[in-house]
């Protein structure tokens, strides 16, 4: 394993839920706390790190994000134009040309301390996704693990028979496995064009979901591959999806990272 040198950032979505803060004038990614917005703070912390690229794949208010990338020659910003009908493998893999190596993978819309980021980093395996303990957050990603394996991911804690941790956003994603991420997602298609009515596709088992994320190519993936996890029982984190999120922020993990003197106010 080299060194880590390219981080991603998925910053396409539109946070339907947060319109009532951002006013639609802003996407979320860049919605301020404490004076400093999510992606900034993200930023900050990967540059501390040696990251020496960040890809930001943007969508919604896409114009924020270019102006970002103007300021900072290390940022380039991709678009993904099928944005309000895809999910974020799709923004993954626009970059299938341009990943040559092993590289970061963060959510927009995610604070962290930078522990967590330094264990993804220094993880022994070519790959790591991030896993926390319970955080009672709300709209949590619940993760089964077998055989030492990523095995199952639901928001549905019903169809997880045994929780081991909870996604949080923060990976790292060896070469072999993007590429295998990138099959399991046009497979993913094939099977969206193989049937002329999409009603039937979407009622079987093949998939739940219209709009296929990067988790869902991880968790796919993880049944032709042993994928590397690492799970931080107490990482102080939160991501902000909606007005409750956004509280809990303000008051339990601000308040953690302030203690860890990495929010000076």
């Amino acid at each position: 394993m080299g060194k880590i040198k390219t981080a991603v950032i998925l910053a396409a979505g539109m946070g339907s839920r947060l319109q009532d803060v951002t006013n639609d004038m802003l996407p979320k990614g860049l919605m301020k706390i404490n004076g400093k917005s999510l992606v900034e703070r993200s930023i900050e912390k990967l540059r501390s790190l040696g990251i020496e690229r960040i890809y930001i794949v943007t969508g919604h208010l896409h114009e924020f994000y270019d102006e970002l990338a103007k300021e900072n020659k290390y940022i380039e910003t991709r678009k993904n134009r099928k944005y309000k009908a895809t999910g974020s493998m799709t923004s993954l893999s626009i970059l299938e040309d341009e990943l040559r190596e092993d590289f970061l993978l963060l959510e927009s819309d995610l604070i962290y301390e930078v522990y967590g980021l330094i264990k993804v980093i220094n993880y022994e395996k070519d790959e790591c996704i991030l896993l926390s303990g319970k955080t009672n957050s709300g709209d949590e990603c619940y993760v089964e693990v077998r055989d030492d394996n990523l095995y199952k991911i639901s928001k549905n804690i019903q169809e997880i028979d045994q929780v081991y941790g909870e996604l949080v956003g923060i990976s790292k994603i060896s070469l072999a496995l993007y590429k295998e991420m990138l099959k399991q997602y046009k497979d993913f298609n094939n099977k969206i064009n193989d049937y002329k009515n999409e009603d039937n596709f979407f009622k079987s088992k093949d998939k739940k979901a219209k709009k296929y994320d990067y988790e869902d190519a991880i968790f796919d993936a993880a049944q032709k591959r042993k994928v590397g996890y690492l799970k931080i029982e107490n990482l102080v984190w939160g991501e902000i999806d909606d007005k409750n999120h956004l509280e809990r922020i303000k008051t339990v993990v601000l308040p953690k990272l302030e203690i860890n003197l990495e929010e000076k106010i």
